[in-house]
């Protein structure tokens, strides 16, 4: 639970943008969730990275990067919303709080959904990843990938259909193992 002095590290910089960078999308996403309008949560942002970078010297390397951004976040959602006036107070001071943590969370959970497919992606047999690649990555209908292959169309679905279940499934076990 070390804080970091301002001048403790020749590598602050570096170390901040390497967390910042991988933690921008979900504290704009957690913005975005909470104001509704993309030019703010922009702006929000912006306000939020130049706050951040000022107390990095009070960010301990024992706690989540993007969780202490989130809140940060959302104390400048907070004061966003009392500088622009009473006129766009829609909501509560508590429920934008409450909102800002279940979105927190909620992006936490796809994270995890997504590592956890990753790993099933790579489990796959060779040639069914590589159905999978050319079905969303190269935006290939069963149509076009029954040509491709010299198959039917049916028999792609049915195969698809197959390894998408498998994908559930190993996703499923993965994240079931993970909350155990």
């Amino acid at each position: 639970m070390e804080i970091r002095e301002p001048g403790d590290s020749a590598d602050a910089g570096e170390e901040f943008v390497r967390l910042w960078t991988v933690a921008q999308r979900k504290v704009f996403l957690s913005i975005f969730a909470l104001v509704h309008n993309l030019a703010d949560a922009e702006e929000i942002l912006q306000q939020t990275s130049v706050v951040l970078w000022r107390k990095f010297s009070e960010y301990r390397r024992d706690q989540d990067f993007t969780r202490w951004a989130c809140g940060i976040a959302r104390y400048e959602v907070l004061k966003h919303r009392h500088e622009r006036g009473k006129a766009v107070l829609s909501m509560s001071d508590d429920l934008v709080e409450r909102l800002s943590a279940a979105t927190i969370r909620e992006i936490d959970h796809l994270d995890r959904r997504r590592d956890a497919l990753q790993q099933c992606l790579e489990e796959l047999l060779p040639r069914h990843r590589e159905l999978i690649r050319m079905r969303y990555e190269e935006d290939c209908r069963p149509e076009g990938l029954a040509v491709r292959l010299g198959r039917t169309a049916d028999a792609i679905r049915r195969t698809l259909h197959r390894i998408r279940m498998r994908l559930l499934e190993c996703m499923d076990r993965k994240l079931a193992h993970e909350e155990a």
